[in-house]
């Protein structure tokens, strides 16, 4: 079963798709979130070129583990997701994935420049794995 990772963004969104056991992610090309609608529009449509059957939306909590006023505005992408895409939609911890893609990319030499898409493709590949690890070990 594929599941599609999104890293929601106000400017852009970075997406990643799962192979079909749901062992690795691979980034996909980053969407840019010009209007709210569009944003919801391509990763639908995404969604649907990759033949998905669930969604993971990056939850960005506070340290302390509440929502702050971009975790909201990402639980209300999902929600719109979902009433688009007709998949199941779920909301995943991503607490600290942006800087961990942002560290991955100065350790492997990427510019500043390089970076608008570069992270987004990388903090979802990110996010995704770690629902993936976590599903592993869920299994018995």
């Amino acid at each position: 079963m594929r599941i599609l990772a999104v890293d929601y963004g106000r400017r852009r969104v970075g997406l990643a798709v799962s192979d079909e056991l749901g062992f690795a992610a691979s980034g996909l090309p980053t969407v840019r979130a010009d209007s709210r609608s569009s944003a919801i529009d391509s990763v639908a449509q995404v969604a649907s070129n990759v033949g998905a059957a669930a969604l993971i939306v990056g939850l960005p909590l506070n340290m302390d583990g509440s929502r702050g006023p971009m975790a909201e505005a990402a639980a209300s992408f999902a929600d719109a997701l979902s009433c688009a895409t007709g998949l199941p939609v779920r909301l995943w911890d991503e607490r600290l994935t942006t800087v961990a893609a942002r560290r991955t990319m100065r350790e492997t030499g990427l510019r500043d420049r390089d970076k608008e898409g570069t992270l987004d493709r990388l903090a979802a590949v990110l996010l995704l794995n770690s629902y993936l690890q976590a599903q592993e070990s869920a299994e018995p």
